[in-house]
Parts: C-alpha cells; structure tokens; sequence
C-alpha cells in the first residue's frame, strides 16, 4: 500500500498535554534523562575546537535519532538501554541522510554567523543596528522551522531526500504556530527557574523539553493511504 505524508493541524492547548506526558513519560523511564544528557554532552564538545565542532554537528543527527528511539521505546515499555543511543549510527539505512541534513545544517548557519561577527562590535558599543537584529531573528526563525522536525521525518517516516524532509518540517511549524507558541513561551518559563535553583532544575527541566517537543511530532504526522479507496488512517 503506498502512503502519503499528512500534517495535521493541533489546537494551541495541545502544548499543555505534550508536556504534561512528557513529564509522566520521563518519570517512568529515568534512563531517557541520561541519554539526553549523553547526546547534550556530545553536542557541547563542539565548543573545545572548530573541528570537534564539525564532528559533534556531523554526529548530533544520530544521536538525536537515538534519543527519540528511546522515546518511542519507552512509550511502547520496550527495554532501554544506553546502547541506544548509538543505534542510528550502526544503521546504514538513515546515513547518508543525516550526514547530508547536517552539512546543510552548517551551511545554512554561516549568513547567520557572518551577521553576528559583523554586528558584534557595535552590540558591544552599544549601537545595534535593528535591521540586522530582525534579520538575525528572521534567519533564526526559519532555520529552525525547516530543521525542527528534519531527523523524525528522516528516521521515522523514511524520507531520504532533503526538500521533502525540510518542507515537511516548515510545514508543521508553520500550520501549528499557536501550539507551538504556547509551547515555547511555557519552555522559556520553566527554563527561567534556573538561576532560581542555581541551575539545578535545569537537569530535570531540558530533558522533560525535549521528550515533550518529540510528543508534538508524534501529534502533527500521520500516514494516509494515497488513494482515498484504501483503509484508514496511520499514525506515526
């Protein structure tokens, strides 16, 4: 039976249950706050050296990969192990994808990069130019549009090819922006508690994000028979 990808359209009140499952979720399995902080800390060696940084980008779509994995296998009450995490790189099936997806990740991030080195001695005078502060936030905006949802729709939904990948992702964001909104504004409030409790909370609160944010996926894809005389609906 041949599929078609749909993006359904939640309500902005769907932000409250993705994290309130993503609490109960990490809750149950506590395994998945070290495979976050596993996958974070991979990410984090990127600031030691431009090339460890080439490294941890070329490695954060598998790792991510990994991560949402053990999401999934703690939703079904499948074992969890710390081995996977690295199963996406043992699959040879995803590979080339993702290490396409972060090339043109790091290539999308270089106007945005030349902006800030450009505009950095006037933020540090003070003069900062308003235009190239909106630019900056337009590019930031639309960058994270088109990779929010880019390794699920490639691991998940077997999509190997990059413009249909990325315009699935801007798709999402751009038919859910109340939900997603709401979901940020909430992120920023929890995340904010942190100087509050000199960044403890934080250990429990990025990882209790993360679930939640892979829960709006989870609630915006669903497969449908590409003829209409074919059986029902698919989730994700």
């Amino acid at each position: 039976m041949k599929l078609q990808l749909v993006i359904r359209r939640a309500p902005a009140k769907a932000a409250l249950e993705w994290l309130k499952q993503g609490w109960l979720l990490m809750r149950a399995q506590l395994l998945l706050l070290v495979l976050f902080w596993l996958m974070l800390s991979v990410s984090l060696l990127g600031l030691l050296h431009p090339l460890l940084a080439v490294v941890s980008t070329l490695l954060s779509p598998f790792l991510m990969a990994g991560f949402y994995e053990g999401i999934v296998r703690a939703q079904q009450q499948k074992p969890l192990t710390l081995s996977t995490l690295w199963q996406p790189l043992k699959d040879g099936q995803h590979r080339a994808a993702f290490i396409r997806l972060a090339a043109l990740n790091i290539l999308f991030s270089i106007p945005s990069q030349l902006l800030i080195q450009q505009q950095m001695p006037l933020w540090e005078t003070g003069q900062a130019d308003l235009l190239a502060l909106f630019a900056l936030v337009a590019m930031a905006a639309i960058n994270a549009m088109l990779f929010a949802y880019a390794v699920p729709v490639i691991y998940f939904l077997r999509e190997q090819r990059l413009w249909p990948v990325l315009q699935a992702s801007f798709m999402a964001c751009w038919r859910n922006v109340p939900a997603l909104t709401l979901y940020g504004v909430l992120s920023v409030l929890l995340v904010l508690t942190g100087p509050f409790t000199m960044m403890i909370s934080l250990i429990l609160i990025l990882p209790w994000l993360a679930i939640s944010f892979f829960l709006s996926f989870r609630e915006f894809f669903v497969l449908t028979p590409a003829r209409p005389d074919e059986a029902a609906v698919f989730e994700v």
